[in-house]
């Protein structure tokens, strides 16, 4: 289930963008200031763009952020065991799966190039699926889970005039309390806006604004386990009350009513005691969604950024940044 996490590894775009916008620019004195005490290895083709006039971001960055999102999700191939190994289910359907998630994370970034920033990051947070069962029976579990990631990225910046693109491509590896292995996830996003001077020429203060996109993919394939009583707690087996009358069970073969009446045994007296070992098939239900944000840099040190998702996968995440010379 831990496809939930993957959230907080996407929004890992420096805080810091480079535009091309005259009002950004260095005045001759402030070039002439800066390459006088110029002496950073980081980034690379750093003095050229200065003595070009780019005022470049300081280019080591640490980070610190809180992330939240709500998606929708799609199961399907499910196979489950009780104390055992699992067995396709594929008489149970679904009618939809709903994960919430929150996150801290961390995150440290360099600029390599004027245009080129990499990036290693790690979280940890919990979560929440919902998962609404429309067949053979009818009703609603939810599991809550702890989770973490690590990550890595880069990201591509473009200036034209007072505007800049930005193109970030990430992969990382997403941890589950209820999954056996990680699960890899690879996040693409986009982004158009436009940089600005805050207030006085001598406060150093700058932000951005820009509106954009992202999409997740992650492997379909899952393995994991959970204890019975997490998914269905006691009184669940009033659900399956005089189950082997009904229609849906006289359709299942013999291997199915073997392990529907298994399932049902267990909900009547060793829930506590039974493991779900599960595999399964999941991707997103909507795997693209919009993106709006911005930034506010105080100084050559200091930033703060914030940035919320919608349509499809909402979101929100929240962002802290100090840089140092390099």
């Amino acid at each position: 289930m831990l496809f939930r996490m993957i959230g907080v590894l996407a929004l890992a775009v420096p805080l810091r963008v480079v535009a091309q916008n005259p009002d950004l620019a260095l005045t001759p004195a402030e070039r002439d200031s800066v390459l006088k005490n110029y002496h950073q290895i980081f980034p690379i083709w750093g003095r050229q763009a200065v003595e070009r006039g780019f005022d470049l971001p300081t280019p080591l960055g640490f980070n610190v952020g809180w992330f939240g999102a709500s998606q929708n999700i799609i199961i399907s191939d499910l196979a489950i065991g009780f104390n055992g190994p699992p067995e396709p289910a594929g008489f149970i359907a679904f009618e939809k799966a709903e994960s919430k998630i929150t996150n801290w994370n961390a995150r440290a970034d360099l600029w390599v190039l004027p245009f080129l920033n990499v990036y290693l990051m790690a979280g940890s947070g919990t979560g929440q699926t919902k998962v609404f069962v429309s067949e053979p029976v009818q009703f609603t579990t939810e599991v809550d889970f702890k989770g973490s990631n690590v990550g890595v990225g880069l990201t591509g910046v473009y200036g034209f005039g007072g505007n800049f693109v930005v193109a970030d491509l990430n992969h990382q590896w997403a941890f589950s309390s209820l999954l056996e292995a990680a699960v890899p996830v690879n996040v693409f996003s986009a982004r158009l806006g436009r940089a600005f001077r805050i207030g006085e020429r001598s406060k150093r203060m700058k932000g951005t604004a820009w509106l954009g996109t992202m999409f997740q993919n992650m492997k379909n394939g899952t393995v994991g386990s959970v204890n019975l009583a997490t998914v269905f707690p006691p009184g669940s087996e009033g659900l399956f009350s005089d189950y082997q009358n009904s229609a849906w069970y006289q359709d299942l073969n013999a291997r199915e009513k073997a392990l529907v009446d298994n399932f049902v045994a267990r909900l009547q007296g060793a829930v506590d005691t039974t493991v779900v070992n599960y595999s399964l098939n999941k991707k997103m239900a909507d795997p693209w969604n919009m993106l709006v944000g911005g930034t506010v840099d105080v100084g050559r040190h200091w930033g703060v950024r914030a940035e919320f998702g919608f349509i499809h996968r909402k979101s929100a995440f929240l962002m802290a940044n100090y840089r140092i010379p390099l």
